[in-house]
């Protein structure tokens, strides 16, 4: 067993929870780590994090971009911003990522605006997969 961490700016979502498991969103595809795992600092992509709490039951959250940093007794995640299933009002977040998805289409933005943008519907694609069990 070993022991999770995942805060944002605003509010502890998980503090000190023994699991078995956890999968991360990371930069570079999906990362699962099991106790034992060696030492890694790594980038988040905004998607879903999932882990095995002691006895089995799982959790997911969705979570924006972010930092995990993984040690012998455990793993924290440092999220920009985090939700769980619960939170999600889904007509809201699809509406909203319908209309960043015409932006991209429809206005000349600047690159930085096309980076924010590209992220907004990283992180509300997640939240979709996440009420939707994908």
């Amino acid at each position: 067993m070993f022991k999770l961490n995942l805060v944002t700016p605003d509010k502890k979502i998980v503090w000190e929870q023994e699991i078995e498991e956890i999968s991360l969103p990371a930069f570079r595809g999906e990362l699962t780590i099991f106790p034992g795992h060696a030492p890694l600092f790594s980038t988040l992509e905004a998607g879903i994090v999932k882990y095995r709490l002691k006895g089995g039951d799982s959790k997911k959250i969705a979570v924006s971009w972010g930092y995990c940093q993984v040690f012998s007794s455990g793993v924290n995640v440092l999220a920009e911003g985090a939700v769980e299933k619960e939170e999600i009002d889904l007509q809201t977040v699809k509406d909203h990522l319908k209309a960043n998805e015409k932006r991209l289409l429809v206005e000349s933005l600047t690159d930085p605006e096309w980076t924010k943008t590209n992220h907004e519907i990283s992180r509300l694609k997640a939240e979709v997969n996440l009420v939707e069990g994908h």
